[in-house]
């Protein structure tokens, strides 16, 4: 741990950050690290974007591109990964080519306990042979996929309730053990006057038959009054563990029921408070995670914002832009194909 005013190495920070956060990229903006086609050959586009890795973080406010290479008999599966490289010290992203077949699977991501590398799956790109241009359908976004990437989240994200269950079935043995050591101790003790009764029996037989008539009477009205008593002796020891039983399985029950209940407030309360919370972020994440209608609305903003600063350059500077043509009628363009454009006087007052 950090020493007063000791310098530390930053395996001591990324410690702290893989605590704290998991892995993944941030899930706003929606577009963090996005892996899109670039509209032109095999080239895709990484969109700027800030991801972590076992507590080391990537970031780039630029867009990169990126040319793949073409199968040439089977299609492939390639990876764009975002790698923690302890060796170079660093977080890059790559691409990890996959391997040509009938049936192609994406290359294996290196994630080991422990290693030099760990690697994340930020996108993966189906190509077929012979393959000239790269489309959105190609790319199968994995950023949301918690198995592959996942979202940075913060380290308790739920509340784990199993104590409370392990509360509940806790109280329910301790009822079972304490019932069947009663009945143990009921039953022993029901076995034992049994067996003095039954002891007792034998021996006044064994005497009967050695006394006269009278004797015999003398021991039945004996046996008889014996009996009672014991019969006495044993309804009331059996109502006294009745009660007793009644008294603690009430006791068990009451108590049962007020931790019941305080566990029902508690969640309940927990619900309250949270279950609001919850709803508006999964919307907010829902509504993030609705690419295509997103991209659409984006996409009439910028254009809509491109109208507007034409119009107020119109305004201000009484020109506008045309595309610049030849006597033939034909556009003159650059390079790439776009006709090129000059300012053009809207009245005469301006040339």
């Amino acid at each position: 741990m950090p020493i007063f005013d000791r310098a530390e190495l930053s395996d001591l920070f990324a410690l702290l950050f893989a605590s704290l956060v998991s892995d993944g990229v941030l899930a706003l903006p929606n577009t963090c690290f996005k892996i899109q086609a670039a509209g032109n050959g095999l080239n895709i586009e990484r969109l700027p974007g800030f991801g972590m890795v076992k507590g080391h973080f990537c970031y780039d406010d630029e867009s990169d591109t990126i040319t793949l290479t073409a199968p040439q008999s089977y299609n492939r599966i390639d990876r764009v990964i975002m790698r923690l490289n302890l060796l170079d010290r660093m977080v890059e992203i790559i691409v990890k080519q996959g391997e040509e077949a009938a049936k192609p699977q994406p290359p294996e991501l290196i994630r080991p306990s422990a290693g030099d590398y760990f690697e994340l799956c930020l996108a993966e790109i189906t190509l077929t042979p012979k393959q000239t241009t790269i489309t959105q359908s190609s790319i199968n976004d994995t950023r949301a996929n918690s198995a592959l990437c996942g979202f940075i989240t913060q380290l308790i994200d739920h509340l784990d309730t199993a104590v409370f269950f392990d509360q509940l079935n806790a109280f329910y043995q301790e009822f079972v053990d304490k019932s069947n050591a009663s009945y143990d101790q009921f039953e022993q003790m029901a076995k034992a006057a049994y067996e003095k009764f039954d002891a007792d029996i034998t021996l006044y037989i064994s005497t009967l038959k050695k006394d006269s008539t009278d004797a015999y009477n003398n021991l039945i009205s004996t046996m008889n009054a014996f009996y009672q008593d014991l019969s006495t002796q044993g309804k009331t020891l059996f109502d006294k563990y009745s009660a007793e039983i009644a008294a603690y399985a009430a006791q068990l029950q009451e108590q049962g029921q007020k931790d019941v209940l305080a566990i029902i407030q508690e969640l309940t309360q927990f619900k309250t408070v949270n279950e609001a919370e919850f709803l508006a972020w999964f919307e907010h994440i829902r509504g993030q995670l609705e690419e295509d209608p997103a991209g659409k609305l984006q996409l009439q903003l910028d254009q809509a914002n491109a109208q507007i600063g034409d119009l107020e350059s119109m305004l201000f500077t009484g020109m506008v832009r045309v595309k610049l043509n030849t006597d033939q009628g034909n556009y003159i363009t650059d390079s790439l194909g776009k006709p090129l454009l000059i300012g053009w006087p809207i009245c005469k007052c301006n040339k």
